[in-house]
């Protein structure tokens, strides 16, 4: 009889141990891929992204309008890009509309806050948005010359993602952001 108990045992713990697989504690650490950077020029502007990202021309429509993401492949985000060529009347409507854009997600965002950008050199300004919480683009941003120029930018990972697991790499980019930002310089 105890043969059996013993043997009854023994099976049970075989089986189980063949079953159970452990999970990890915690999320797999993000290492930020060190790269150099590269210039993106298009007809009226150009500026830098790091190696590591790739351009992807969207939708062209001459010189006046440009849709273009970059893409982070390692990360499955992408920051999704227009660029508009201002005329005299259009410059209020672009700057309201980066606004509601980025203040769209207010109902689930903890905070919106906008970091204001200014270049007296280039002539350039533009707002960077930090929308913390669980939203669906938690940087955001424009950069313009106030006169012809205007690109909005929003970063959005290409599947849903828990913020607080990849808010690394949501800084990562967000430096990226602030480079191209700093660097973005206009042909005309």
């Amino acid at each position: 009889m105890r043969v059996i108990i013993l043997l009854t045992v023994l099976c049970f713990i075989f089986i189980s141990c063949n079953e159970y697989t452990p999970k990890p504690n915690a999320y797999p650490r993000i290492e930020r891929q060190e790269s150099g950077t590269d210039t993106f020029i298009y007809s009226n502007f150009s500026f830098l992204y790091p190696q590591v990202a790739k351009i992807e021309r969207i939708k062209n429509e001459g010189d006046s309008k440009f849709w273009f993401n970059i893409a982070y492949l390692q990360y499955d985000a992408t920051i999704h890009c227009t660029y508009l060529k201002l005329d005299r009347n259009s410059l209020p409507k672009m700057l309201d509309e980066a606004y509601h854009f980025a203040y769209d997600h207010a109902s689930k965002a903890e905070s919106i806050s906008q970091i204001q950008y200014s270049d007296s050199l280039h002539k350039n300004t533009g707002i960077l948005y930090d929308i913390s919480g669980q939203v669906a683009s938690p940087v955001q941003f424009y950069i313009t010359d106030n006169v012809s120029n205007f690109i909005r930018g929003a970063l959005y990972f290409n599947r849903e993602v828990k913020m607080d697991s990849v808010s690394p790499v949501v800084q990562y980019i967000r430096q990226d952001i602030i480079k191209l930002m700093e660097s973005v310089q206009w042909s005309n």
